[in-house]
């Protein structure tokens, strides 16, 4: 990994995460997101750079053990780093509402349409706002981190994982996904853009093999 990598994410630590639990009023620190995120960088140790390259599956396994401490049940968690003022990751799904982690979770969410039906709507207004929803909902439930913004694109009929796309044109869908970007962002959560390139098949996804050729 190089050192522009952790400049990078520690950009993106720095900016969105820290927003999304700061206090209410809470005392920016000074200097752009890049010289924060470069002062905050040169500070970790090898040891703190390599705990934000993997996380925990958050989900209790059938062995009993205990989630890590200040994990909710979801997606995926990553461990604070207190020293450093660096917060835990704490995500979840996704595009069309808060997961219930297969009936894992137990304090309800919204569940919107698919993505294919806000796509056939053409309508940017519809996507920010529900977007806005989700994400102020995943944010109420103590997440920071929003595993939406579901740009593939569907070349795939069979694609298991269609429903949570917004269609097969790249213009339409680009568009949309900008909105619920933004939306997500503007509630103060981090969004990720997700399964954008080669993932157009959901069976045999972690055994099969994709080619990409230029």
């Amino acid at each position: 990994m190089t050192a522009s990598f952790f400049v990078r994410l520690a950009t993106m630590l720095a900016t969105a995460s820290a927003v999304a639990i700061a206090p209410v009023g809470a005392q920016r620190s000074v200097g752009s997101p890049d010289e924060r995120a470069t002062a905050l960088e040169a500070r970790m140790t090898d040891a703190e750079r390599l705990r934000l390259l993997h996380s925990t599956f958050a989900r209790p396994d059938r062995t009993g053990k205990p989630l890590p401490e200040g994990a909710i049940v979801s997606a995926s968690f990553t461990p604070s780093i207190p020293r450093l003022g660096i917060p835990a990751l704490r995500e979840t799904d996704a595009s069309l509402g808060v997961a219930w982690v297969n009936g894992q979770r137990h304090d309800g969410a919204t569940a919107l349409p698919s993505s294919l039906s806000l796509a056939s709507t053409w309508d940017r207004e519809i996507a920010r706002r529900g977007s806005a929803a989700i994400a102020h909902e995943a944010r109420t439930k103590g997440f920071n981190v929003l595993l939406a913004g579901g740009v593939n694109l569907a070349r795939e009929p069979r694609n298991g994982r269609n429903f949570e796309y917004l269609g097969e044109d790249p213009l339409l869908a680009g568009t949309l996904a900008g909105e619920t970007v933004r939306a997500i962002q503007a509630a103060h959560m981090i969004s990720t853009v997700k399964h954008f390139a080669l993932n157009a098949q959901e069976t045999g996804r972690h055994v099969v093999k994709s080619e990409l050729t230029t």
